[in-house]
């Protein structure tokens, strides 16, 4: 029997549906520049912003992207408690992001893993200036002659004060040394009363391990010698976590268990803590709290802090299309990181950090005066292990269950032992 013309076939019309999506996708991969031609260059970009200022990087790359027509940056954001691992296994075996944030201290580990690119040729002229970033910064990047990275930021520990609490003391300014801290300290410890239903205190500590880390350069302390040996139970460093001992004896800050801290900073408990720029973020979100910001107060004979930055690594082996997809983004980022202060850091290049709208951030203008004179951690592949035996010995100190020199002699021959250990597992010589 012969088949109607105008009859309904169902598989026929299947078949033209398929037809019709995989021509029309096409036709959109085509003008879109997916493919073809004209196709895009694809970069991924992993980092651990999770928080706010991931939302502001979202912003830059969303910028980056429409003014480089021919690139396609994604980001990924994952958690730094697990972003090292992950980063670590994925680039080791090819599969890992083009573009990548790695904390400085944190390069020799990742270096060691064989997936770090060259960036040397992005310090040239009309690049970017050597010299508009600070040297010690700048050095980081350094390993056997070559730059295997981009400082975005300088990140370090400072002094928040609620105003508020600083002005009923009777100070128009923060605290600028040890004396006008302690002071300061004093004023603002009022025991429960009618009009202080809970106890306020002065100052409490935040992270102690890092809080300790911004007394070390103030008073000419190091992490390593200049072979890569430990030397935390130096007198200076002795004398550093002298002074939090002091503070935690005389109960000047809250018990050890007491979880104010930041916490306490932020519901009004606390007058005074000392922690990182990237903190801003969760003060900006209060509409209730007046806070100023200012260096970490000289405790020791000079001034000093502990810092840290995101530096922007490429992956081994890019395409000549992809490194200049990579090179153009990096160079964007590090442009415009005007924009990446405000979500709460303080950006690496000099330039950006003397413009009249960076001034105007308070909190990172008065952080960023620290940067000349901010210690990062040690350079090893085993920060890790390295900074958590410093952590476990200033967490004793804080807690009265050892003193100073007992703690940090202890800590500095775990220390070495992990430094010897990885030595002959690793007997190559990494600077």
């Amino acid at each position: 029997m012969r088949k109607r013309l105008g009859s309904f076939h169902i598989h026929a019309l299947l078949w033209g549906i398929v037809a019709l999506v995989v021509v029309t996708g096409v036709a959109r991969q085509v003008l879109n520049g997916s493919v073809g031609p004209s196709s895009k260059t694809r970069l991924a970009f992993w980092n651990g912003f999770t928080g706010p200022d991931g939302i502001v990087m979202l912003r830059m790359i969303e910028d980056f992207n429409r003014k480089n027509p021919d690139v396609q940056v994604v980001m990924q954001r994952i958690p730094w408690a697990t972003y090292y691992n992950k980063l670590t296994v994925a680039g080791s075996d090819g599969r890992g992001p083009e573009v990548f944030i790695v904390h400085a201290d944190a390069m020799p580990r990742i270096r060691r893993a064989g997936f770090l690119g060259d960036l040397s040729p992005l310090y040239g002229p009309g690049m970017l200036d050597p010299a508009d970033f600070d040297p010690y910064v700048v050095q980081q990047m350094d390993f056997a002659g070559k730059k295997l990275g981009v400082p975005l930021d300088v990140h370090p520990q400072g002094l928040y004060v609620n105003k508020a609490m600083m002005r009923a003391a009777g100070y128009k300014h923060p605290p600028r040394d040890k004396a006008e801290f302690l002071d300061l300290l004093a004023k603002t410890t009022i025991e429960e009363g009618p009009n202080t239903p809970q106890k306020q205190w002065g100052f409490a500590f935040t992270y102690w391990g890092a809080n300790f880390r911004s007394l070390v350069p103030q008073f000419g302390g190091r992490y390593t010698d200049p072979q890569g040996n430990a030397v935390l139970n130096s007198a200076e460093n002795v004398r550093a976590l002298e002074f939090l001992e002091t503070i935690a004896r005389e109960k000047k800050a809250p018990p050890a268990d007491n979880g104010l801290g930041w916490f306490g900073f932020r519901t009004q408990r606390v007058a005074m803590v000392w922690d990182g720029v990237f903190m801003l973020g969760d003060l900006m979100r209060l509409n209730d709290l007046e806070y100023v910001g200012a260096p970490v107060p000289k405790i020791g004979p000079k001034p000093g802090a502990f810092g840290n930055s995101h530096v922007l690594c490429v992956k081994r082996a890019l395409n000549p299309k992809q490194q200049d997809a990579a090179t153009r983004f990096i160079a964007y980022l590090s442009d415009h990181s005007l924009e990446w202060a405000a979500a709460g850091q303080v950006p690496a290049r000099k330039s950006i950090r003397s413009l009249p709208e960076f001034q105007k951030l308070q909190v990172q203008a008065a952080f960023a005066e620290q940067v000349p004179h901010v210690l990062f951690p040690p350079r090893t592949p085993v920060i890790f292990e390295f900074m958590l035996e410093m952590d476990r010995a200033v967490e004793r100190v804080v807690r009265g269950q050892a003193k100073p020199k007992q703690a940090l002699d202890e800590a500095n021959k775990n220390a070495q032992a992990v430094i010897d250990r990885d030595r002959r597992e690793h007997p190559e010589v990494l600077p």
